[in-house]
C-alpha cells in the first residue's frame, strides 16, 4: 500500500475512533451525571473546545516538524492509551460527584470535571488535523487532497457513530467497546510508525 493512501485510511479510522468514543463516553456519564441537557451540553462542548484547541495549539507544530506522520502516530497511541485510562476514571468518578453534588454552585463544578476528563483525548483528536493535513496535502493539490482528508475522516465519523450505536454497545458492551476503539488508536499509531520508519529507511539505503 502506498504510504499516501495509508494516512488516509488511517485519518478515516481516526475519524471512526473519534465517534466511537462520543457515543459510548455518553452512556456511563449519563449515567453518573444524568441525562439533562446540561450534561449532554457539557459532552459536546468539551468535544468541540477540545477539537478547535487542538487543532489551534498545534498548527505551528505541524509546520515545524519534519516527519508529521510520525507525530500523528504519537497522536493516536495518546489517544489509545488515555481511551483505556477513562476506564479506570469512570470508575472513581461517581465517588467524586457525591462529594461535589452539595456544594453551592454544583452545575458549573459537573461542567469543569466532565471538561477536565475529556479535553486531553479531543485536544488530541483535534491536533491530528493540520498534522496530517501537512503529512498528506500537496501544494499543487491543496483543494483536492484536503477534500480528500475531511470527506474520509467524516465518513469515518459516521460509521463510527452508526456502529457504536447499534453493532458495538449492543454487542461488546461499554468497557469492551471503549477497550476497542483505544487498541484501533493504537494499532493505527503502530502502522503509521513501521511505515513512516520503512519509508524513511528506503529514503536512507
Amino acid at each position: 500500500m502506498q504510504f499516501h493512501k495509508l494516512i488516509l485510511i488511517a485519518f478515516m479510522l481516526s475519524g471512526l475512533t473519534a465517534l466511537i468514543y462520543e457515543v459510548v463516553w455518553t452512556r456511563p456519564l449519563q449515567l453518573i451525571f444524568g441525562s439533562t441537557i446540561y450534561a449532554v451540553s457539557t459532552m459536546l462542548t468539551t468535544f468541540f473546545v477540545g477539537f478547535a484547541l487542538g487543532s489551534y495549539l498545534f498548527r505551528n507544530i505541524a509546520d515545524r516538524t519534519k516527519n508529521p506522520a510520525l507525530l500523528f502516530a504519537a497522536l493516536e497511541f495518546g489517544i489509545g492509551l488515555y481511551g483505556l485510562i477513562i476506564i479506570y476514571l469512570f470508575g472513581v468518578l461517581p465517588s467524586i460527584y457525591l462529594s461535589i453534588a452539595n456544594i453551592p454552585g454544583f452545575q458549573f463544578l459537573q461542567f469543569t470535571l466532565i471538561f477536565l476528563v475529556l479535553i486531553i483525548p479531543t485536544v488530541l483528536f483535534g491536533a491530528t488535523w493540520p498534522v496530517v493535513n501537512k503529512a498528506y496535502v500537496k501544494l499543487g493539490e491543496l483543494g483536492k487532497d484536503v477534500g480528500l482528508l475531511y470527506s474520509f475522516n467524516s465518513f469515518g465519523a459516521f460509521v463510527g457513530s452508526i456502529a457504536a450505536g447499534f453493532v458495538l454497545i449492543p454487542l461488546l458492551g461499554i468497557k469492551a467497546t471503549i477497550i476497542f476503539a483505544a487498541l484501533l488508536n493504537i494499532l493505527i499509531a503502530i502502522t503509521i510508525f513501521a511505515f513512516s520508519r520503512k519509508k524513511g529507511g528506503e529514503h536512507g539505503s
